[in-house]
């Protein structure tokens, strides 16, 4: 920059302080072109221009980013008296805002306004006792700052324009100032970015939380430019542990200085806020997060501590953090904001990169899918990968239904009951008149049941009767007769049919017998129609296998359903079994599974299928049988009890007291109910797994496909 012109014929006290006035131009020119702090340069240039123009007050305004008008220096600006009232305090906030769209250098008298006073603000003016001169700072065509000089109110108006260009110089090199320092700030932001995306590069490079607490530690240290960044993780359901000091290669976790650090970060992940330590103690602090850090600056000589709290943007709810960052500066600059900003630059690139290494290693197997995503690359992509899953899963499936081998098991129903049983009906029909047992009776053969009466049985009984009477008479009515007779030959032919006669009374009367016993009727003839149902008798079989000859009454409700009504030959009245001697099961199987029983037999050239069932009583507990194949019934026959079921069943009978049954899966005599149903499964020896398992598949498609073709 030139230096002001030189006015003609000057006398040499002029020259010489226009040399003086060029001197501290020089000065400021040379001071903008330095890196010194803004502070310095402000104050330098505003102390040469305060004594190039002998004022008494003057400061510095620059805009910040945010558009707003910042203080940078001044010298005895209380002196002027803006701070007496806050009318005098707005004029002048007023003015600096009306001076910022100003881009030539202008002045204001004392106790003056300008411009248009706008509704509900102050007016803009200079309330002081001083003449104030402001130069705008202009930089791109653009007001990036103002400076104020507040002159005595005696000199002369001739010297203003001379003052105001001055002090037009001096914006001009403030200006410059302004511009290489932007230059040198976009250098260093350049520089610092390049720093921040290596950063970020490494941090995010790895899912191991020990590697990535390395990369934010001893990175992040060089992008703070601090003495020592340590890295603190909490596991859900753990405490904080330091993972990485910066400079260290191993953290030694008994040192007393990484537990208190521990404990330290600990209490500030739970409460969640950023602790910041300057220097001076802050009583505010919450009780436990004041006592750690007093424990942890006793054993540190930490000067400036920042513990941050890193929270990702995806962790939601009340729980604290998964991690923290401790920066800590033995030597800290004066003004530690630049340290702070880097700071929250490096936390935001740090908490998602823990955040998502800390998630991989929650992952459940994430030693398995590893290598399995290894192998998908190397197949060749997921779509292949799944292809071929498929098709092994397939194959494997395959081989193992076709080679492996597998009990076939064929289900069937039935009722638990004594093996020697009988069913109690009226040999003719009639009404039951009572019974003289009671359920649960012990009772011996041949004992009475319960009294019928039978009117069909009366008839039967007199005709009978009456049969044998007649006979009996014409008998003695032919023998009557021959002893009256004459001849010889009539006297030979009534006693004939005397014989006769007597002959077929006596036959008359064995049938009448015959049917009174077969019946149990009672032969008086004042209770015809009466009989007794009996207890039947056992057969020589039944005799050799049971060690007691006693039935129990099976029937619970009978009296209830049979007394005074009609019953008929088909009609079951009592069921008897033999409780105390060996029990049996009687099965209903499907005959659509009965092939499978059959062959079983001939496969296994057994004499004995193994038959596990379940009481539906006791579901809990799996018993076992015995099925004897000579014990199968030969033809299926419609299953009475189900209306519905229209599939015959073939009746088989399973021994439950076989001494092969392992006693493990016998059945306990005390759970030994008559009528108990069951659920069975027939062990039909071992065939190919996809056989054993989808048969009824294999047999359906086999009738309804296979056997058309």
């Amino acid at each position: 920059m030139n230096a002001p012109p030189k006015p003609p014929n000057s006398s040499p006290e002029v020259e010489q302080e226009r040399r003086r006035i060029a001197q501290r131009v020089e000065e400021v020119a040379r001071l903008s072109e330095t890196n010194i702090p803004p502070g310095a340069f402000y104050g330098e240039m505003l102390k040469r221009l305060l004594e190039a123009l002998a004022a008494p007050a003057g400061a510095v305004w620059a805009r910040t980013p945010q558009g707003n008008l910042q203080l940078q220096y001044q010298i005895n600006l209380k002196e002027v008296g803006l701070d007496q009232n806050d009318q005098a305090r707005q004029c002048h906030e007023e003015l600096l805002r009306q001076s910022m769209t100003h881009t030539a250098p202008f002045h204001v008298p004392p106790r003056s306004g300008v411009g248009v006073v706008e509704e509900g603000k102050a007016p803009a003016g200079n309330a002081s006792d001083f003449l104030l001169l402001v130069a705008p700072i202009v930089s791109n065509q653009q007001t990036t700052g103002l400076i104020e000089i507040w002159q005595h109110a005696n000199r002369p108006a001739q010297a203003i324009p001379g003052y105001l260009q001055y002090m037009s110089y001096m914006a001009d090199l403030t200006a410059r100032y302004q511009r290489n320092q932007m230059v040198g700030q976009l250098t260093g932001q350049q520089q610092v970015w390049i720093q921040l995306e290596a950063f970020a590069t490494q941090v995010h490079a790895s899912l191991n939380p020990t590697e990535v607490a390395y990369q934010v530690a001893n990175e992040g240290r060089r992008l703070i430019e601090c003495d020592r960044v340590s890295v603190a993780v909490r596991q859900y359901g753990t405490k904080a542990r330091i993972e990485a000091v910066s400079g260290a290669d191993v953290v030694e976790k008994r040192s007393n200085l990484v537990r208190l650090m521990r404990d330290l970060c600990e209490r500030v992940i739970q409460w969640g806020e950023k602790l910041v330590f300057n220097g001076v103690r802050d009583d505010s602090l919450p009780p436990k997060v004041l006592a750690a850090l007093d424990a942890f600056l006793a054993e540190s000589n930490s000067k400036l501590l920042v513990v941050q709290p890193l929270r990702d943007e995806r962790e939601t709810g009340r729980r604290p953090p998964r991690s923290a960052l401790l920066m800590e500066c033995f030597e800290p600059p004066a003004e530690p904001q630049q340290l702070l900003a880097r700071l929250d630059v490096v936390s935001r690139h740090a908490a998602p990169a823990l955040f998502n290494a800390v998630e991989h290693r929650r992952i459940p197997g994430r030693l398995v899918w590893q290598p399995l995503a290894k192998l998908q690359d190397g197949i060749g992509g997921k779509t292949k990968a799944i292809t071929a899953l498929a098709i092994g899963l397939l194959s494997f499936l395959g081989s193992l239904l076709y080679l492996m081998p597998y009990e076939l098991k064929m289900e069937a129903n039935g009722k638990l009951m004594p093996w020697a049983r009988r069913v109690v009906y009226t040999p003719i029909a009639g009404q039951v008149e009572d019974f003289k047992v009671e359920p649960g009776d012990g009772l011996s053969e041949g004992s009475d049941l319960a009294i019928v009466y039978s009117t069909e049985l009366a008839r039967k009984l007199r005709e009978l009767q009456a049969g044998v009477k007649g006979s009996s008479n014409e008998a003695d009515s032919a023998r009557f007769h021959s002893a009256g007779s004459g001849s010889e030959h009539e006297k030979r032919n009534l006693l004939d049919d005397e014989h006769i006669k007597k002959v077929l009374a006596s036959i008359r009367k064995r049938e009448l017998d015959d049917f009174i016993r077969h019946t149990n009727a009672v032969p008086d003839e004042s209770k015809f129609g009466y009989l007794n149902l009996r207890a039947p008798n056992f057969t020589p079989e039944e005799r050799n296998r049971l060690g007691r000859l006693e039935w129990t009454i099976l029937s619970g409700n009978f009296k209830d359903e049979w007394r005074n009504r009609r019953a008929t030959p088909s009609d079951p009245i009592l069921k008897l079994g033999a409780k105390d001697g060996p029990w049996e099961i009687e099965l209903r199987i499907p005959q659509k599974h009965i092939s499978q029983v059959l062959k079983a037999f001939e496969i296994t050239n057994a004499r004995t299928l193994d038959v596990d069932f379940l009481l539906r009583s006791d579901p809990s507990r799996k018993y076992r049988g015995k099925l004897h194949r000579e014990r199968i019934a030969s033809e299926a026959v419609a299953n009475r009890d189900e209306k519905d079921e229209s599939e015959p069943e073939v009746i088989a009978y399973v021994t439950i007291d076989d001494d092969d049954i392992d006693p493990a899966y016998r059945l306990s005599r005390e759970a030994l109910t008559s009528g108990t149903e069951i659920h069975a499964k027939i062990r039909c020896g071992k065939h190919r797994l996809g056989y054993a398992l989808f048969y009824g598949v294999w047999e359906f498609l086999y009738e309804k496909v296979v056997f058309f073709f």
